[in-house]
This record gives C-alpha cells, sequence and structure tokens, in this order.
C-alpha cells in the first residue's frame, strides 16, 4: 500500500435563475432555424445561467469552495493547494486561485494557480493533483475548483453553444491517504490538434480584443466552427480499455462511467462501443446543460447523492476539451 490522492468531498453551485428548451426553441425560431433535433441529442431539458453580472465564474466558484469546506470540515488554513479551472477566467492576473485563497482565508504554506485545458481542466488538474500528491507526503490537503459561464460567451445566433451551455462551479477536496489502494489509480491522455481552429475564444484573439477599437463583439465571444467529435469520443473507448488491461480489470468491474455531459448521443455513443449498460454511465446534462470544465464532477456528484457507489467500487472519469484533447482517469471509491 501506499499514499494516495482521495476526493473526500465535492460541491457544486450553480445560479437560481433556470432556463428550459422553450426559450430557446423560440429563440432560434425567430433566426429561422429549428433547434428541436439539436436538443435532442444533446438531451437538454433546463441549464441554469446566470442573469446577473455581479455573478461571475470567480463568485460561483467561491460558493462551491465555501460549501466543500464547511461539508468536509476541512479549515482553510489546512490547505496546502489551491487549483482553479476554468475555460472562461474572470482574471488572468492574479490567478483565480489566489482570489479563491483570499476570500476563503487559506494559509501562506500553500501552491495557487490557474489550469486552462477547458472543458478537460478539472479532471486535467485532478491527474496533476494526484500525482504531486504521490510524490510529496507535505501536500496533506487540496482544493480543485472548477467554474465555467460559458453561455455568457455564447454568440446568440450559434445554437451549438448558445443552447447547450449552462453555468457552474464544481469544488471537490482532496486528500492524501495513507496506507491505501483507493483514490486516484492511473491515467490516460488523447491529444489530436486538427481541430484547434475550431473553437476561439476570444474569436480573434485577446490581442484584438484589447487594441482593436472598433471590434465586433461577436469577435470578442466564442466562435464555434462545426467539426466532427467522433473520433475524440472514439478515443474514450480507447483510453478506457487501455486502462482496465493495465490494472488487470474487465469492463464488469467498472461500476460507474462520468463522461463529459456535452450530448447524450455522444454517452450513448461510447456506452456502444464499449458494449457496455448505459445505466452505468451518469447523465445530469438534461438538468444542467453542458458546464464545460465541471461536467464529468457534477455527473460523479449525482451519483453520490443517489448512493450508487460503494466502498471499493472501481469508476472511469472521462472528458474531451477544445482543440481536442482527452484525459481518462482510473479511480477507486
Amino acid at each position: 500500500m501506499q499514499n494516495n490522492c482521495m476526493i473526500i468531498g465535492i460541491s457544486y453551485y450553480h445560479p437560481n435563475h433556470q432556463v428550459d428548451n422553450d426559450y430557446f426553441i423560440e429563440h432560434f425560431k425567430e433566426l429561422g432555424t429549428d433547434i428541436t433535433g439539436l436538443l435532442k441529442v444533446t438531451g437538454r431539458n433546463h441549464r441554469y445561467i446566470s442573469d446577473s453580472l455581479d455573478e461571475t465564474m470567480l463568485t460561483m466558484g467561491y460558493n462551491a469552495a465555501k460549501n466543500v469546506l464547511e461539508k468536509t470540515h476541512i479549515k482553510a488554513s489546512q490547505l496546502n493547494m489551491i487549483v482553479f479551472s476554468s475555460g472562461t477566467p474572470e482574471y488572468i492576473a492574479p490567478s483565480n486561485a489566489l482570489k479563491i485563497h483570499s476570500l476563503i482565508g487559506a494559509g501562506s504554506k500553500c501552491m495557487v494557480y490557474d489550469l486552462n485545458a477547458n472543458c478537460a481542466g478539472m479532471l486535467a488538474a485532478f491527474e496533476q493533483i494526484s500525482r504531486t500528491m504521490r510524490d510529496n507526503p507535505n501536500i496533506k490537503y487540496a482544493l480543485l475548483v472548477g467554474s465555467d459561464q460559458l453561455n455568457r460567451y455564447s454568440r446568440y445566433s450559434e445554437a451549438i453553444s448558445y443552447s447547450n451551455f449552462g453555468d457552474s462551479a464544481c469544488a471537490v477536496m482532496l486528500e492524501n491517504v495513507f496506507h491505501t489502494d483507493r483514490g486516484f489509480i492511473d491515467s490516460d491522455i488523447y491529444t489530436n490538434s486538427s481541430n484547434h481552429d475550431k473553437i476561439l475564444l476570444p474569436a480573434k484573439g485577446m490581442t484584438s480584443v484589447v487594441h482593436e477599437k472598433n471590434l465586433n463583439i461577436e469577435d470578442k465571444l466564442v466562435k464555434w466552427t462545426a467539426f466532427n467529435l467522433d473520433g475524440a469520443f472514439y478515443s474514450a473507448k480507447i483510453s478506457i480499455e487501455e486502462l482496465l488491461f493495465k490494472h488487470n480489470l474487465l469492463k464488469a468491474d467498472i461500476k460507474k462511467y462520468f463522461l463529459s455531459q456535452f450530448a447524450r448521443k455522444n454517452i450513448e455513443y461510447v456506452c456502444e462501443q464499449l458494449n457496455e449498460d448505459i445505466d452505468k454511465f451518469t447523465f445530469v446534462g438534461d438538468e444542467f446543460g453542458y458546464t464545460g470544465t465541471t461536467s464529468p464532477f457534477l455527473a460523479y456528484a449525482r451519483a453520490l447523492e443517489n448512493h450508487d457507489l460503494s466502498i471499493g467500487d472501481y469508476v472511469v472519469f472521462w472528458t474531451v476539451g477544445a482543440g481536442t484533447t482527452c484525459v481518462c482517469i482510473l479511480y477507486q471509491y
């Protein structure tokens, strides 16, 4: 047995304002577009969207962080690391992690940094924190916070982004536990950068936003060019099977899969490729919409709320970020 990184608590936050499909159907109908088929593919019913400019991804992240500290009874002064993941950061300098450090009153022996791998960010950060904890026994507690407001940066005319995205934050408390085989086991990565120009925020880059005085508002928002994501989701099957083979596990040993909530159709595709039971895949995208970096952890939180996991169960996390880059993690609850 060795020391290992374990999730000891998770909390999430979303705005109170809930928007259902009818709003977006009517919005795009006025633009001459029928999005009912798209909403069926993505599996959307509702999503939470902030209706106040005073609520930012940072304030959402703070609420989630405060909640997980209360839930786990860990004091902010006990934290040795704070990592903030977002594809829509409120600040470039200082780091949003530093802002959280100040807001919760954390101590001085605490590493803080931001990580932006877009929608793959929280899983990428989880992988990095876990491996760091294994190598550094002085890191006892780490706080991982993810938060995105993707809807706020969507063009009103682009259905796949504007009708799909919801706002949320999620905070995960991680503990470096000694003499255990539970927790983080291993990871697998897949990156294919051929789609690096398909999802751009801001559309014309930060230099234009800052220096081009007459820049159109749309060019400050997300530019989403349709592209085929089948290769990314097929890579989920390959990564999962490679991790299981490497650790002498079978698909029957996996209790739950927590995948990107980008679209229900994509989860069904991965399930079919694995020849798995769809009931093992938690889907919350009908309630939250697509929330970016928090997406797989919201599914994990819902499984815990439903008491779907027992001590010792093996689970798989997988998600995809713009560009395209994918992260797969094998974990023992």
